[in-house]
């Protein structure tokens, strides 16, 4: 897939999911994120480490707004008041909208994620304009140091369970990250080397196989920002009612003009 177009769409989901906290539109983004990343991720890169990431992540932010929003009719247990942040009462409203931001987060991330698991770093250059070129360059290593990073953990943790290591704590995990982190900064030190021994900024950068446009990339366009369009039209004109389950759940209206939006997008995983 051509570069420009997936860039588009990756804007095209962020606004969907972003625009509105109704938990239905940020679900659909977020599988059809998951097909486009089965679809299309090359076939070295291993997405374990971003399942992983977004887990953590998601659950953190799920415990957190259970934890500081004490809001709803429907108590689960409740902590003595004079706890501090955490006394209250622990609602299921709360972990509803704690669930609901988590699906917003992965959402985020899922539809972002393409732009390095699909990409390679020089075609995510060669789609921005001149002007941005030193930009392009910084964010496109900063992208391909995610799975890097990813790789890395992976191969060390195997490493060190050779060797008889057994996590049996966080305090364990050290044996593990260090190495990764010195990994990382030997990555860091060796891309900026290979850069100068390329005389990077030196004048104006040569184009490495430049990927063709296709007419599956016009349809992605199109869709992209027909999804961007209605979603901008359909917050403007009210149709994009929020979603809050405060006091009580209530299940989330759909509006026939976002679940156009959210949808569109699923035209990616067409190969």
């Amino acid at each position: 897939m051509n570069a420009r177009a997936l860039i588009v769409w990756s804007l095209a989901g962020l606004v969907v999911a972003l625009s509105t906290t109704n938990p239905i539109y940020r679900a659909l983004i977020a599988l059809i994120a998951v097909n486009v990343l089965r679809t299309w991720s090359r076939s070295e890169q291993d997405l374990g480490f971003l399942v992983r990431a977004i887990a953590f992540t998601t659950a953190g932010a799920v415990l957190l707004n259970v934890a500081v929003g004490h809001l709803g009719d429907t108590a689960l247990f409740t902590l003595p008041g004079g706890w501090p942040v955490i006394g209250g009462p622990w609602t299921v409203e709360s972990i509803a909208y704690g669930c609901d931001a988590a699906l917003g987060l992965a959402a985020a991330v899922l539809v972002v994620a393409p732009l390095s698991y699909v990409l390679e770093p020089n075609e995510l250059v060669d789609a921005l304009p001149k002007f941005l070129e030193r930009a392009g360059i910084v964010v496109a290593a900063a992208l391909n140091l995610v799975p890097g990073i990813g790789r890395s953990f992976g191969q060390v943790r195997d490493a060190q369970t050779m060797r008889g290591w057994r996590p049996t704590g966080l305090r364990s995990w050290s044996e593990v990250i260090v190495p990764v982190a010195i990994t990382a900064v030997e990555g860091s030190l060796e891309l900026a080397e290979a850069m100068e021994s390329r005389a990077f900024g030196s004048g104006p950068r040569t184009r490495y196989a430049p990927s063709r446009w296709t007419g599956r990339d016009s349809v992605v366009l199109g869709v992209s920002l027909a999804a961007i369009a209605i979603t901008l039209w359909a917050r403007a004109a009210g149709l994009a009612v929020d979603w809050f389950p405060y006091p009580a759940l209530s299940v989330p209206a759909v509006s026939p003009a976002m679940l156009v939006a959210a949808l569109l997008p699923a035209v990616a995983i067409w190969r």
